[in-house]
């Protein structure tokens, strides 16, 4: 009986996701950051040593190839929105490109301006660029957390939380204690979709429910576990399955609650960096023409 029901459990049960690995876009990513905050130090270091002039020369077209490479961080929300324009390359390819060249722009920019300011209008636009670039580092950050590549991590919170379903059914087969306890979490950490105050406080919340269950399903699984009428060897190797399910199941449930988290934090995000992009944009062209009318 014992052994019909662990064999069923292994081929129901789900395999472990698998370890994730670095993608090649992954490693292109921190090879290019490598190098980009090496060139910031070196350019830092060296910086009156720098030979040329932000007005003329090498140094002006610094700031022109700057300036151009931020015109073509517009043409990824336009291929967003635009689905005729992809005969021009993917979303995912274009994203990639943003990221690169709001990267790329404010190194070449302060090389432009040899790592320092010399009016108002030219501080305004490169502190306002710098703030882009900052702003642009925490999105990325909120993207990884919530997305594999470009496809959304929303299927994978799906998929954790179909597993966690399929534990407690596994979990019912022997322990209906913990079973119970399991389906009265998940009843308690259903709700609504709000903002993201109440959102990291019910996060928080779900974390220490989800923490007391655990602690209660293990202990109703060690307690029911003596009462099996079967050999030693196999009560413990049903007690160590068991355990086993209850972990990634609980694990399962954290990663969905942390998710929504980072979902509003990335909302907000959005909301914020349009604007401070825009105030980037619109100091730069007063800079250009400050530049050239006087």
């Amino acid at each position: 009986m014992f052994s019909g029901t662990i064999q069923a459990q292994s081929r129901e049960t789900p395999a472990p996701a698998p370890t994730p690995t670095r993608r090649p876009f992954e490693w292109g990513s921190l090879i290019i950051g490598t190098f980009l905050i090496a060139a910031l130090a070196l350019g830092w270091v060296w910086r009156e040593a720098l030979p040329y002039t932000a007005e003329i020369g090498v140094g002006y077209w610094l700031g022109i190839t700057g300036l151009s490479c931020v015109g073509v961080l517009l043409l990824y929300p336009l291929r967003k929105r635009a689905a005729f324009l992809g005969v021009f390359g993917s979303v995912p390819a274009w994203f990639r490109l943003h990221m690169f060249m709001g990267a790329f722009a404010p190194v070449l920019i302060l090389y432009h301006s040899k790592f320092a300011v010399g009016s108002i209008n030219a501080m305004v636009a490169l502190v306002s660029m710098l703030i882009v670039a900052g702003s642009g580092v925490i999105g990325r950050f909120l993207y990884i957390r919530i997305y594999r590549g470009v496809a959304g991590k929303k299927e994978e919170a799906r998929r954790l939380l179909q597993e966690a379903s399929a534990f407690r059914e596994l979990l019912n087969a022997n322990f209906a204690e913990a079973a119970d306890i399991a389906e009265d979490l998940e009843t308690a950490l259903k709700h609504s979709k709000r903002g993201l105050i109440v959102a990291s406080w019910r996060a928080i919340r779900d974390s220490s429910l989800i923490s007391s269950a655990q602690s209660r399903m293990i202990s109703a699984v060690r307690t029911g576990a003596k009462q099996q009428r079967i050999k030693n060897s196999q009560r413990r190797e049903l007690r160590k399955r068991s355990i086993e399910l209850i972990k990634r199941y609980c694990e399962s449930l954290r990663a969905a609650a942390q998710l929504e988290v980072f979902e509003r934090l990335f909302a907000l995000w959005h909301v914020v960096h349009l604007p401070l992009f825009f105030l980037m944009l619109f100091a730069a062209v007063i800079h250009v023409f400050a530049v050239h009318l006087y």
